[in-house]
């Protein structure tokens, strides 16, 4: 059994066991909590009142790029390979429903280091936040039985890479940015 296998049976083997983590980690797990929570935080980023407001808001354009490039890359990667999820070949204390998509790269990891790797150069302690929370969404996912180890390290390597693409593509969006923030200024969402 390889390595991969051996750490999530370790982290997997606490659930059903636990009750208190058992309960922490069907909030987190879930497919809202986490997400809706980086996305009430890219929108309290956006509304913040400062002079520096305008990079804010810039940073928030280009967290949505990254989240979009994030789950690009997930996707074309589920088209060239498919990865069973634990609960396949495995007895799992399984804490949440099935999915049926490939298990590698974690889409969930994807999508919440892409926030983070997105938000971090403009607020460090912002993309902090946002990077703890994908990392317990992530662990959490692992405690639920639906992902291995090696699927969330690959994802947030994937949401990071789709992070520092969109700072590539700065200018080449620039003008997209400027519209959507004067479009947002126009009507009254600043």
């Amino acid at each position: 059994m390889d390595l991969d296998h051996q750490l999530f049976l370790i982290i997997n083997s606490f659930a059903g066991n636990t009750p208190p983590l058992d309960t922490l980690a069907r909030l987190v797990v879930n497919d809202y909590f986490v997400p809706t929570t980086l996305t009430l935080l890219l929108v309290a980023l956006w509304f913040e009142p400062h002079p520096g407001a305008g990079a804010n808001r810039q940073a928030v354009l280009r967290a949505i790029v990254a989240i979009l490039i994030a789950n690009l890359f997930v996707k074309i990667f589920n088209l060239v390979y498919f990865r069973p999820r634990p609960f396949f070949d495995n007895e799992v204390n399984l804490l949440f429903y099935r999915p049926s998509d490939s298990s590698f790269p974690s889409n969930s990891a994807a999508v919440g280091f892409a926030f983070a790797g997105a938000i971090w150069p403009q607020n460090r302690f912002l993309g902090w936040a946002m990077a703890i929370l994908a990392s317990l969404f992530s662990l959490a996912r692992v405690y639920a039985g639906v992902h291995f180890p090696l699927d969330i390290l690959g994802g947030a390597v994937l949401g990071l890479v789709a992070a520092r693409t969109s700072f590539r593509l700065d200018t080449l969006l620039q003008p997209i940015y400027d519209l959507a923030i004067g479009v947002a200024g126009r009507l009254g969402l600043m």
